[in-house]
């Protein structure tokens, strides 16, 4: 078969590929890049905050967690049917973000057992991981035991659930050498400079962990093949960079594989010849795919009269037309039994949480980042204009005008037209945050809030040396990760399926089938160029959001332009709050004088019962 007729093959008999949940899609036939398998071979999750059961709506992203085990499975008999080796990783963010972990109480109850269902050979916690006390305990009884010996937490402690000890979440580390090619690995697992963890786990700085002593001598080991560092952690960072360097200083030409993630994009990042980072999506849309072939083995080869070594990385749709083509499969051949038993879980999890109960039906499809935020199709118009004014009305304060701040990373995901189900619900937003205000603000000072709130560079200077949050958290991850790389906000590379360039013209790696449609999808550029997405995709819009949106509330007989209002805004951002009020010349403590807002009532409450009040589904 030619090289053309080999980097694109066109499935078909797609009537006969089917996913265990009922209400799936079925892909659709796209033109496929093969895989570039090596020595050592990885699939990669990250960042799929209880997607477990797939995309419902979207066909390019349809397969669930019990595709995901078949497909680990098949990939692994390749491999041990070449003598290579195939490792997989995943690097946290498992929780929050789909009604399958959050509409169940405890949270979570489901999707412990699901996860543990995949033979995962290194693991790492994220950041939603630690917001909550009950979610890293959770992690730390649970999360950590079903996956022992494979999950490591290189610089993150929790204070023991019994014995109130300040223990490792995990161990620091591992070494080990692979089956089949004998490949001598030192692992690690970190977790970003994150700061808003709940007070029982404690998240020590990345460049302060690789200087402590622990570290250092398990980095001194000369007789390591590869060096592989998995975490939550974005793969273009300062983090990954000071793990870099540490290692560099005792190894110059030992490779190094990243695994990150925690921006909800694609990525790979190009360290040096020998060392590369792999971020592979989100919310179960992305199977990462790297390959690294030229490594030393056991002593073999030594490593001074060794090239560099050869990193590929694909980034896989997660669907069964994919994965049928990957593993030269079909639907009879490529599913396991194991596989099957997982899919029927997660239906009967499903339906034991009710997730298909409709509430509403949404007229149109409203979206976070295709078209412009102000737009009638823009789901942040939608809460400027109906919801927030409808909605956020406090009884005590009735009369009072209000102006309301949301930021835009409160929301998670596009709203498909059609039915509106408790599954929706959790998707669209997952979070449990509440809403706080602070009592008469002068109008002109609260409209000046968010006009700061929405001038990044302000707040960065105003919160340099102020322990506290990130200004990128504010915004969706897949838009904040451009300016935290130094990109220009006007020519973003993509990541997210929203953030595109054109398709790569290149007639070597591309052909165009004028029987087939592309399907919208990502278009990633990365240091390894533009050739990364398994798929080939037709281009997305994107456009870039504020920080925060805003809503005024009035009621009958408040003027259009008050002179105070309530500021109302999600508890989650009270301490961007905080900076936000002192530059605007608040003479306010807003931790001390702001109180709750419609206590026990979080943006899904809202957002739910705006639907039930105004978007019933037709006879």
């Amino acid at each position: 078969m030619t090289l053309r007729l080999k980097s694109f093959v066109v499935l078909s008999l797609l009537s006969t590929v089917s996913a265990v949940q009922p209400s799936t899609p079925e892909p659709i036939a796209a033109p496929l890049r093969e895989l570039k398998w090596g020595q050592i071979n990885f699939l990669h999750t990250t960042d799929t905050h209880g997607w477990l059961a797939g995309h419902l709506q979207e066909p390019s992203y349809s397969a669930d967690w019990g595709d995901y085990v078949s497909f680990a499975t098949r990939m692994r008999e390749v491999a041990n049917a070449h003598g290579q080796d195939l490792l997989v990783i995943d690097t946290g963010d498992r929780v929050e973000g789909n009604g399958l972990y959050d509409s169940s109480e405890p949270k979570g109850l489901y999707t412990s057992e699901i996860l543990r269902q995949q033979h995962i050979d290194v693991l790492s916690s994220g950041n939603h991981e630690l917001y909550k006390k009950n979610t890293s305990d959770a992690e730390f009884l649970k999360t950590v035991p079903n996956f022992q010996g494979h999950y490591l937490a290189s610089n993150i402690d929790i204070f023991h659930p019994t014995t109130g000890e300040l223990v490792p979440l995990a161990p620091r580390f591992k070494k080990f050498t692979t089956k089949n090619q004998g490949i001598r690995i030192a692992a690690f697992g970190f977790l970003f400079d994150f700061t808003m963890n709940y007070n029982n786990t404690v998240v020590q700085p990345v460049e302060h962990t690789v200087k402590e002593r622990w570290f250092q001598e398990a980095i001194l080991d000369k007789s390591v093949d590869l060096f592989l560092v998995v975490g939550h952690v974005p793969v273009h960072s300062p983090e990954y960079d000071a793990v870099f360097r540490a290692i560099r200083a005792f190894h110059p030409n030992t490779p190094i594989q990243f695994f990150g993630g925690h921006y909800h994009i694609r990525d790979c990042a190009k360290y040096d010849s020998n060392a590369y980072g792999l971020a592979s999506g989100r919310f179960m849309e992305t199977i990462g795919f790297m390959s690294i072939d030229g490594l030393s083995t056991g002593g073999n080869n030594p490593k001074s009269e060794l090239a560099s070594p050869i990193f590929n990385r694909r980034y896989i749709d997660n669907n069964l037309f994919s994965f049928h083509y990957h593993t030269g499969l079909d639907e009879n051949t490529f599913p396991t039994e194991h596989g099957r038993n997982v899919s029927r879980y997660i239906r009967k999890s499903r339906a034991a949480l009710q997730l298909d109960e409709i509430y509403g039906c949404i007229p149109q499809t409203l979206w976070m980042s295709r078209v412009p935020y102000t737009s009638a199709d823009s789901i942040y118009a939608w809460l400027h204009q109906q919801v927030l004014p409808d909605s956020l009305k406090d009884k005590s304060r009735s009369g009072k005008p209000a102006l309301a701040i949301v930021n835009t990373g409160a929301i998670r995901f596009d709203l498909f037209q059609g039915e509106f189900t408790r599954d929706s619900a959790y998707i669209v937003s997952p979070f449990t945050s509440g809403f706080r205000y602070l009592k008469d603000v002068p109008y002109d000072k609260a409209t000046l809030v968010l006009e700061v709130l929405n001038r990044q560079s302000k707040i960065v200077t105003a919160s340099k040396g102020v322990p506290g949050p990130l200004p990128w958290s504010l915004a969706p991850p897949e838009q904040a990760a451009y300016p935290y790389r130094g990109e220009d906000s006007h020519n973003l590379r993509s990541g997210s399926p929203m953030l595109n360039e054109p398709p790569n013209q290149n007639p070597m790696t591309y052909v165009s089938d004028p029987q087939l449609d592309l399907v919208p999808g990502y278009i990633t550029t990365d240091d390894l160029g533009t050739d990364g997405d398994d798929t080939v995709h037709s281009q997305i819009a994107f456009y870039e959001v504020p920080n925060c949106i805003d809503a005024l509330i009035l009621d009958d007989h408040s003027a259009s332009n008050p002179e105070t209002v309530d500021l109302i805004y999600v508890d989650f951002i009270e301490p961007y709050i905080t900076l936000a009020a002192r530059f605007a010349g608040l003479n306010i403590s807003v931790p001390l004088e702001s109180d709750v807002y419609m206590p026990s009532t979080s943006l899904t409450d809202i957002i739910v019962q705006w639907v039930k009040d105004n978007w019933s589904c037709a006879e």
